[in-house]
C-alpha cells in the first residue's frame, strides 16, 4: 500500500498489496528507496518524492502536514533562502515541526497573506484557488472577480433593488452561494428587504441553475455580520470586548475586527512575525489534528452533534460527522486533503482516494457505471455511494425534478456509512429533525434514499428506484460479485 501524505509531495511506502488500478498510477514512478537528493523550503519539492521504507510515528505526523504546507521553513528578514540548510537535505526524519500547540505563535502578530506569499509563491498561488480564499471578498465598486479557473464562481450582480455601491462584502460566490453584506455590516436579508438576497450558484450535481433565491425570510431585523458569523470567513478575528471593542471598518453590525478578509494563511497557521526573522526554526504553527478544521467544521459547541434542519443535514460539519463514522472516525482531515488545494476545482486537492486504502474493495452492480443528468456527468465510485448528498448547503434538488421520495442536497456528507434498511431520512434524523441520530457506538449512517436514490430517481439515466427496492439491492452490497 502506497499513501500520499500532507500534499503532493510525499508517499508512504509499506508491506502489502496494491490495487491494479493503483500499481499502474505508480508505474514509471522514482524508485521507491531513493531518498530526495535535494529538498526545497525544508521539504520535498513539487515532484512526488517518497520517503524512504517504513516511517516512524515521528516522521509520519511530519509528512502528514508536510509538503502541502510547503515553504513554512523558507523566510528571514534579509529575504527567501533559496536553499534549505545542509542539515536537512536528505533527512527525512529532521521534517519536524516544533510548534503543534500554540497558534498564537508565542503572541505574534498578523502580516496577511502577501508576506507569505513573498517567500511561498507556489502555495500562496494554489491556495488562491481554494474555496477558504474566497470566503469573503470585498467589493470594490463592482463583482468580486475569482479564479479563471473556478468555472462555477461568480456573483454577476447584487439583490434586487441594491447596486454595488450598497454592498460592502460578498460571502462566498466560489462554490454554492453568495450572500451580500451592505454598507452597515449588515448580511441582507429577503426577511428585511422583501426581495431574495441569496445568489445561487449553478450545481449541475442536483439541478440547480444559478438565480436568486429567498435568505432568511423570516428574519424580521437586521443580521449583524459579527464576530460570530465573520470568524470562520476571515484571517485573525478578533471577538469584541472591553479590550477590543472597535467594529471593522467602523461599521455598527460587525462587531470585532479581523485583520484580512478570506480565510488565508495566518488563518491557520497563526500570526506569522515570529516566524519571519526565524523561519528556519520550524516554529510556525502547524496544526496535527482534525480539531483545527473543526473551529470552523462543526456548527455546534458539542462536536458530537450534527445539526440538521428541513430533512438535511445543516453545512460546515464535515469534523462532526467524520467522528460519527465508525471506522474512519479517527482520521485526521490531512489523511484526505491538501489544505491548500481544491477539491472541486482542482482535483490534485485530494490526496489518497477510498481504493489507496481499501484496495480489496469493488464496486458491485456500478463498475465502469457513468451517471448522466442533463450537463452533468458523474463517473460511479466510492464516495458516489458513501458520501451522498445529504447536506444542504445553498440549494436541494426539486422534488418535481426527482420525485418526493429522492434526496439531493448540495455538500457530500462525511457520514460514510450506509443504512441499507427499507427507510428514509426520517429514520436518520431525531423525531423533530433537529439532529443526526447515533447507535450506541456512536455511529450515524446514511439512508437509502440520499444513497442510491441520488442517482435512481428516474429523471437522469439511471433506472428510477423506490426506498423499498434501493434497500433489496444495497442490502450486503459489496458481498455481490462485481459486474
Amino acid at each position: 500500500m502506497r499513501l500520499r501524505l500532507a500534499s503532493r509531495g510525499w508517499t508512504l511506502s509499506g508491506s502489502g498489496h496494491q490495487s491494479p488500478e493503483r500499481k499502474r498510477r505508480v508505474a514509471g514512478k522514482r524508485d521507491i528507496r531513493r531518498k530526495p537528493a535535494r529538498l526545497r523550503s525544508g521539504l520535498c519539492s513539487r515532484g512526488r518524492w517518497p520517503l524512504t521504507g517504513r516511517c516512524s510515528v515521528k516522521c509520519w505526523l511530519a509528512c502528514l502536514v508536510g509538503s502541502g504546507l510547503a515553504g513554512l521553513v523558507a523566510t528571514n528578514l534579509a529575504g527567501c533562502p533559496s536553499e534549505t540548510p545542509s542539515s536537512l537535505i536528505g533527512d527525512t526524519t529532521s521534517l519536524t515541526f516544533n510548534n503543534t500547540t500554540d497558534p498564537t505563535n508565542a503572541n505574534a502578530t498578523y502580516l496577511t497573506s502577501a508576506a507569505c506569499k513573498a517567500c511561498h509563491p507556489d502555495v500562496g498561488a494554489e491556495q488562491g484557488g481554494h474555496g477558504h480564499a474566497h470566503a469573503l471578498t470585498r467589493v470594490e465598486g463592482g463583482p468580486p472577480s475569482y479564479p479563471a479557473a473556478a468555472t462555477r464562481a461568480g456573483v454577476p450582480n447584487p439583490p434586487p433593488g441594491r447596486t454595488w455601491a450598497d454592498v460592502a462584502y460578498v460571502i462566498g460566490g466560489y462554490f454554492k452561494r453568495g450572500l451580500f453584506v451592505d454598507q452597515g455590516g449588515y448580511v441582507m436579508t429577503t426577511g428585511v428587504l422583501g426581495v431574495n438576497t441569496q445568489w445561487n450558484l449553478a450545481y449541475p450535481r442536483n439541478g440547480t441553475s444559478p438565480g436568486f433565491a429567498a435568505y432568511e425570510p423570516t428574519l424580521p431585523s437586521p443580521q449583524p455580520f459579527d464576530y460570530t458569523c465573520f470568524r470562520c470567513h476571515v484571517t485573525g478575528a478578533q471577538a469584541p470586548s472591553a479590550n477590543n471593542p472597535q467594529t471593522q471598518d467602523n461599521r455598527p453590525g460587525m462587531a470585532g475586527t479581523w485583520a484580512e478578509p478570506g480565510v488565508l494563511c495566518e488563518a491557520c497557521h497563526g500570526p506569522g512575525s515570529n516566524h519571519v526573522p526565524r523561519p528556519h526554526a520550524r516554529g510556525i504553527y502547524v496544526g496535527l489534528g482534525a480539531e483545527n478544521c473543526g473551529r470552523c467544521h462543526a456548527l455546534n459547541d458539542d462536536p458530537n452533534v450534527i445539526l440538521a434542519a428541513d430533512g438535511f443535514i445543516q453545512s460546515y460539519q464535515q469534523w462532526s460527522e467524520l467522528r460519527a463514522s465508525g471506522g474512519h472516525s479517527g482520521f485526521q482531515c490531512l489523511m484526505c486533503h491538501d489544505p491548500h488545494a481544491s477539491t472541486t476545482y482542482d482535483a490534485s486537492g485530494l490526496l489518497n482516494d477510498c481504493t489507496d486504502c481499501h484496495w480489496d474493495r469493488t464496486i458491485p452492480l456500478h463498475t465502469g457505471k457513468v451517471f448522466v443528468w442533463v450537463d452533468y456527468v458523474e463517473p460511479v465510485v466510492c464516495r458516489s455511494c458513501h458520501m451522498p448528498l445529504a447536506t444542504k448547503n445553498a440549494a436541494i434538488a426539486a422534488p418535481a425534478v426527482v420525485g418526493d421520495q429522492a434526496r439531493l442536497g448540495d455538500t457530500r456528507t462525511h457520514i460514510f456509512r450506509i443504512n441499507p434498511d427499507p427507510v428514509d431520512y426520517q429514520t436518520m434524523l431525531s423525531a423533530d429533525g433537529s439532529h443526526v441520530v447515533k447507535d450506541a457506538a456512536g455511529r450515524a449512517a446514511a439512508t437509502v434514499d440520499f444513497v442510491c436514490l441520488r442517482c435512481h430517481h428516474g429523471a437522469g439515466s439511471a433506472p428510477a428506484f423506490t426506498v423499498p427496492s434501493a434497500s433489496q439491492i444495497a442490502e450486503n452490497m459489496h458481498a455481490r460479485l462485481a459486474r
